[in-house]
């Protein structure tokens, strides 16, 4: 009788403890990966790459992009908050980059949104206080992509980025080796600071807006090149860039 008894205690603890097992697994999170999928770039030939696409601007006035324009895609590498209201950077795996001026009542995209933009017959190109911009693509014609990617930001002295401010526009660069950075303006929207290193001086325009604190100590700087007048600026996305 005993051992019955023994068994049968043995048998409901294993029984106890197999359905503990089981309600514990359930309240578990499921085990899987915490980042976001990679954006899958489809073949060659699908998209006109950036670069290609800037390359269709005749150099001065306004430009309609071409009917039968291949779409473009590249990931946003600017803070909206830092820009003004619409704008966005834009840069894909070909290195360049581009100003995108979205219609009013479009979404706001964050960093690191993939979007792909069909501009063919509608966009028009113009040079926004000489940056090459694009603008009036109609609010359908540009679409959220699923997953991201990264760019990885060109290195570059002060004098580089100047000399290639035509070309880097809109793309990523990280300055390193700075000699100081020092407020040199402000209005009612932000302050400019003046970015030096042993190569020259740069602006770096803030908007107030983005609650960006900047490090006046930062030795190095990562953000987008963009041009205001003929001058050659920098635009960082939060304080991370300046380290």
């Amino acid at each position: 009788m005993l051992i019955r008894t023994t068994k049968k205690v043995m048998l409901l603890s294993a029984a106890v403890l197999a359905m503990a097992f089981v309600i514990t697994s359930c309240d578990k999170e499921p085990i899987g990966p915490t980042q976001p999928d990679p954006f899958i770039v489809p073949p060659p030939g699908t998209y006109l790459s950036i670069k290609d696409f800037r390359a269709l601007y005749p150099g001065s006035g306004d430009f309609t992009i071409p009917a039968g324009t291949k779409k473009i895609y590249g990931v946003v590498i600017s803070n909206n908050a830092n820009e003004a209201a619409g704008n966005y950077r834009i840069q894909d795996d070909s290195g360049a980059g581009l100003y995108l001026y979205t219609v009013v009542g479009s979404p706001v995209y964050p960093v690191g949104t993939v979007l792909e933009v069909d501009a063919a017959g509608s966009g028009v190109f113009t040079l926004w206080n000489g940056d090459l911009e694009l603008k009036s693509v109609p609010m359908a014609k540009v679409v959220q992509k699923s997953g991201t990617f990264t760019v990885t930001p060109r290195e570059a002295t002060i004098a580089e980025i100047i000399a290639n401010k035509n070309t880097w526009a809109s793309s990523l660069v990280k300055i390193k080796n700075i000699i100081s950075i020092v407020q040199a303006s402000s209005n009612t929207t932000g302050i400019t600071y003046n970015v030096t290193d042993a190569s020259g001086t740069l602006s770096m325009f803030v908007r107030t807006v983005s609650g960006i604190t900047v490090n006046t100590s930062a030795t190095s700087i990562t953000g987008y090149v963009s041009i205001y007048n003929t001058a050659t600026q920098i635009g960082i996305r939060s304080a991370a860039d300046m380290q």
